[in-house]
């Protein structure tokens, strides 16, 4: 469904993304780990169409995203939908009217039509009867929950999540995983996860791919993961401060 093919993203000298090839299937939850400032934010955003590669091209279901973003740029955002790694709810809406404002933005739904639409994203979320509050008034796994709720309301093809579990306690964590499982066993989407939680990762995932130096080293089931005979895949799952990857970062910072 999703076909990422030699994508390179420079920021000024700043080689992030070096030639990343990716297949993501119809229907499953892609799970893309890595550490801090690898660039797995910039490549969604690059799937999103808010950033262009500097080489390489994305598709989706055979058609390149930028071709489909400058064409009809409301129906190719209708079929995303993206939480965001601070749910990025706006300030002064209400819940409700952060929930449907897609719907009141990109659509010709009546009021009534939005309103049941919000209702039943929020129920799903477990959140009902809060749609008059303030962000300001919630706790962070639930914002995370109406972020959620947002990025569902237009029933996409392919929902995004940055770092869905950042920030959350232990429990509120796991609730967000679960609701991860839920919206693709009800809906049946097409999920990329980015997340540097391993217990996240091996709970939500068909497969798991690891982003590294700007590219894709490692990708398989999360056992195949789990196996991996790569020191760096496996220095990052363990959580290690010994190993490749610190070996070298501390080679980079004598050079400066």
């Amino acid at each position: 469904m999703i076909e990422i093919r030699g994508v390179h993203k420079w920021f000024d000298a700043h080689h992030v993304l070096r030639g990343v090839d990716l297949t993501i299937r119809d229907g499953e939850t892609l799970v893309i780990i890595g550490r801090s400032g690898c660039g797995k934010s910039v490549l969604l955003k690059h799937i999103i169409g808010i950033l262009e590669p500097d080489r390489g091209d994305i598709k989706i279901d055979g058609r390149s995203v930028y071709e489909a973003f400058e064409n009809d740029q409301e129906k190719f955002r209708l079929q995303l939908g993206m939480l965001f790694q601070g749910a990025a709810l706006f300030d002064s809406l209400t819940v409700y009217e952060n929930v449907g404002f897609a719907l009141l933005e990109h659509t010709r739904m009546s009021a009534r039509e939005i309103d049941e639409k919000v209702r039943e994203k929020l129920s799903l979320v477990g959140l009902q009867g809060i749609g008059e509050l303030m962000p300001a008034s919630l706790s962070g796994g639930m914002k995370k929950r109406v972020g959620l709720a947002r990025a569902i309301c237009n029933d996409p093809k392919i929902i995004l999540y940055d770092e869905p579990t950042t920030g959350l306690d232990p429990i509120n964590a796991d609730a967000i995983n679960d609701l991860i499982l839920r919206m693709q066993e009800k809906l049946k989407v097409t999920s990329i996860v980015v997340t540097h939680d391993m217990k996240s990762a091996y709970k939500v995932a068909d497969r798991i791919a690891m982003l590294y130096e700007g590219r894709i080293i490692g990708l398989g089931t999360p056992d195949d993961i789990r196996g991996s005979r790569d020191p760096v895949i496996q220095q990052f799952i363990n959580g290690s401060a010994h190993g490749p990857i610190t070996n070298g970062i501390k080679k980079e910072t004598e050079k400066l």
